[in-house]
């Protein structure tokens, strides 16, 4: 008797387990926005590995080498240059968020003329403004200002607010491409930019970078949301000499 209520209220346990692992949503974070902005830009993290943590998100490669956006499935890399090439396997990343994204819900919005029209109104769509967004946003720009990314030297620890002021920009005109991106409530600041950080691509992968101005072409703009009811966030290993370090406070307001 007592083996089979023991059996029973494992395999119920298991159960719950199980259902828990397929329901889960979640965001893979890795490393954090404090880091990069104590000079911290390693990580030891494959894009071959994280394929495995989503299939939508952004970040950035080793020593800022590139931005770094990833869709359907596929990573980018946005060189120096603004080229966009598909990113090797084994290049590493210090910063990134990842998730696979499933759409919750679509909403259209109105008289959007320019992407400050789109920051500010975004935050009234949400379900909560406690809880994490994937954002998809597909979108014609009459013009578009993207940020980019220099390599630093490996020894260098300047935080990245003082890169971010002479970061390179590539203005596009006419330009049709997907937004993709994420909410971050205030809480998570020390993580990643918040509330919202996003990056762009081109549909012909031809141009991306970090979404910083524009113009829409189409004042009428559909948000494509993924809730998420988790937050998984992984450190670089033991041995970085950046994690080693003592940091300044956190910027978690800080907008790049």
């Amino acid at each position: 008797m007592t083996k089979t209520l023991l059996s029973t209220t494992l395999l119920s346990m298991l159960s719950v387990s199980l259902h828990a692992q397929r329901t889960e949503d979640k965001i893979y974070h890795y490393s954090s926005m404090d880091a990069m902005r104590n000079g911290v830009y390693t990580g030891d993290i494959t894009v071959k590995e994280l394929k495995q943590k989503g299939d939508f998100g952004l970040g950035t490669y080793n020593f800022l080498d590139g931005e770094l956006i990833a869709m359907d499935g596929k990573i980018y890399r946005i060189a120096t240059n603004g080229s966009v090439e598909e990113a090797d396997k084994r290049r590493k990343v210090p910063f990134g968020s990842f998730t696979f994204f499933k759409k919750d819900k679509s909403v259209t919005l109105e008289e959007i003329k320019t992407v400050d029209d789109l920051l500010k109104k975004l935050p009234e769509i949400l379900p909560s403004r406690n809880r994490f967004y994937a954002i998809k946003i597909e979108a014609i720009f009459s013009s578009l200002t993207l940020g980019g990314a220099i390599k630093v030297d490996e020894k260098d620890v300047t935080g990245i607010a003082t890169f971010m002021k002479t970061r390179p920009l590539y203005k596009k005109q006419n330009i049709k491409g997907t937004l993709v991106g994420f909410y971050n409530p205030g809480y998570a600041g020390g993580l990643d930019l918040s509330p919202f950080h996003f990056h762009f691509i081109s549909d012909d992968k031809k141009a991306g970078g970090h979404m910083i101005e524009g113009n829409f072409s189409d004042t009428k703009i559909t948000v494509q949301l993924d809730e998420k009811n988790a937050y998984e966030v992984i450190l670089p290993n033991t041995n970085d000499v950046g994690y080693q370090r003592i940091w300044t406070s956190s910027q978690a307001k800080a907008q790049y």
